[in-house]
């Protein structure tokens, strides 16, 4: 039952690096379909925890996960977990945008081509409809074949968000998407993170409560090593 509310579950987690826990204890669990905001000071493991729901810490050394960590019903640490299928299903979006030097059209369906079946699929109609719904295609259109590194800052971010929609993951982590853009591109990025709530769960990592505030239904506060979970209520 649980599994069919709950994208994320984790229990009795701790995340250390050569021995020192970064995070000690946790247990919570993130609704499917909805905005859950990860809130704390600068150093107390936010990204940390980001990166183990999709297991981009495995290659760091000294990084250990210890506990469970189920996503989508099945535990990231199970030796039977086909990781690259996990990064499918469990996209990720960075605090800087992340373009290829590549076209603009290329950087979309870049996903695509590692992850897409062998039977032909239209890449074209996927990377349109990624384009639409990070906000972007009427701005881009007719400039498909041009180096993505034209783009504005916020224009890039929502590439990025594109390049993961295109390959259809069923969470999306977002490691502060907004803090390096001025405050009208903040202000799309936030209008595309609840225009994709209705399809996909999202874990938002942010240093502002008021941006938490504006979009998120449940928060996750890290500090001092613990996590404490609940519904977001404001002042």
């Amino acid at each position: 039952m649980t599994e069919n509310v709950y994208a994320i579950q984790l229990e009795n987690v701790r995340l250390s690096y050569s021995g020192k826990a970064v995070i000690d204890g946790a247990s919570c669990a993130i609704r499917k379909n909805a905005v859950t905001a990860v809130v704390g000071p600068s150093g107390s493991g936010k990204s940390t925890l980001l990166r183990t729901l999709c297991r981009m810490n495995d290659r760091i050394p000294g990084f250990r996960a210890e506990g469970s960590v189920r996503v989508l019903g099945r535990d990231i640490h199970d030796p039977g977990i086909n990781v690259y299928e996990l990064r499918k299903r469990v996209g990720m979006v960075f605090q800087k945008p992340c373009v290829f030097p590549k076209s603009i059209y290329e950087n979309v369906v870049f996903g695509l081509r590692f992850h897409a079946s062998p039977n032909g699929e239209n890449f074209s109609e996927r990377a349109e409809r990624a384009l639409r719904d990070a906000f972007l295609w009427d701005e881009v259109k007719d400039r498909l074949d041009q180096p993505a590194h034209i783009l504005s800052q916020g224009q890039q971010q929502r590439l990025a968000m594109a390049r993961t929609l295109a390959v259809d993951p069923e969470i999306l982590l977002m490691d502060e998407p907004t803090s390096a853009l001025d405050s009208k591109s903040a202000n799309a990025i936030e209008d595309l993170i609840l225009s994709l709530k209705e399809h996909h769960t999202i874990v938002l990592v942010t240093h502002h409560v008021e941006q938490a505030e504006r979009v998120a239904e449940d928060l996750i506060c890290v500090d001092d090593q613990t996590v404490c979970h609940k519904p977001c209520q404001y002042p």
